[in-house]
């Protein structure tokens, strides 16, 4: 079996094989029906990448992305996967499951299957949430055997957020900040609503401008920007900041009076479990330090990004 990953779409596909011997199309809501855990994996997906190196279970990866950003140093063969995978290479690293982000064709994905490669999708696109990238733990951790670490992992997401929601909500004292996320420099792409990232405003007690506009993520209009007035603006790092120069941008609160920060690079897009560390930096520049829970899982390399 192989294990595939794919995290651009709002839904499951579902696909299912009749023939014995052929790879199977597995989701979060199909489960794992297996109870010899996979030892033989590649991941397209860096933040599949991320969390299975969280959960103990890096060993058993054979591919990976050049997109992988952690952990580092890595030294798995690097799988072509954009604008379309490699099957050949997939194949020729005999895994028992591929991982992707991205939603390939239906005869590359037959082509997985045929070879007895199992296909599996995990959503965190448009949709996602922080509960879906905890059943995303959950599923990755039966299927590696590593399910206790899953659940550690969990908890600590669980109370992290308890904790930053709380403490964000005592500093904000009733006036949430307007803050706005600027995704892509060449147009004016941020998230909406009914995403991972509009969860990174919600836990932070920010109001994200742009989610009463439009779901998932999507171009705003600049007079969209212009009545919402940001007090804060978080730039991805492939954003030029001379950008904030000229309008919609210039006359904000947040660039008139420098609230503008540039997100870590790597991991303010990844839907994984260290979203809690995106959050508590979203936090610190809005209102002020907080500290969350240590890591339960002892790594080589520390998930948070900032350290």
């Amino acid at each position: 079996m192989v294990l595939v990953l794919l995290g651009g779409g709002i839904g499951y596909i579902h696909y299912a094989s009749t023939l014995k011997g052929k790879g199977e199309f597995l989701t979060v809501q199909t489960g794992y029906n297996s109870t010899t855990p996979l030892t033989r994996i590649v991941s397209l997906d860096p933040g599949a990448t991320a969390t299975i190196y969280a959960l103990g279970a890096y060993k058993d990866l054979v591919g990976g992305s050049a997109y992988d950003s952690y952990p580092p140093n890595e030294t798995i063969p690097n799988v072509t996967c954009y604008p379309a995978m490699d099957v050949e290479q997939i194949i020729n690293l005999t895994p028992q499951a591929v991982i992707s982000f991205t939603n390939y064709s239906a005869g590359q994905i037959s082509e997985l299957l045929n070879a007895s490669i199992d296909y599996i999708f995990l959503s965190a696109g448009s949709g996602s949430s922080m509960q879906l990238i905890e059943k995303q733990n959950t599923f990755l951790g039966e299927l590696t055997g590593t399910e206790n670490n899953a659940t550690m992992i969990n908890n600590w997401m669980n109370t992290s957020l308890s904790d930053l929601k709380q403490n964000a909500t005592r500093m904000a004292n009733g006036t949430p900040l307007r803050g706005f996320y600027y995704l892509s420099q060449d147009t004016l792409w941020t998230t909406g609503n009914n995403t991972f990232e509009e969860q990174y405003f919600q836990y932070s007690d920010i109001i994200n401008i742009a989610k009463n506009y439009s779901n998932g993520f999507y171009q705003i209009s600049p007079g969209e920007i212009a009545n919402g007035s940001p007090q804060i603006i978080f730039v991805n790092d492939y954003v030029n900041l001379s950008r904030l120069k000229s309008e919609p941008f210039a006359d904000t609160p947040a660039v008139e009076n420098k609230r503008y920060y540039v997100t870590p690079p790597n991991a303010f897009d990844e839907p994984d479990f260290r979203d809690i560390y995106m959050i508590q930096w979203m936090v610190d520049k809005a209102y002020g330090n907080v500290t969350i829970p240590s890591f339960p899982v002892k790594l080589k390399y520390s998930p948070d990004p900032l350290v």
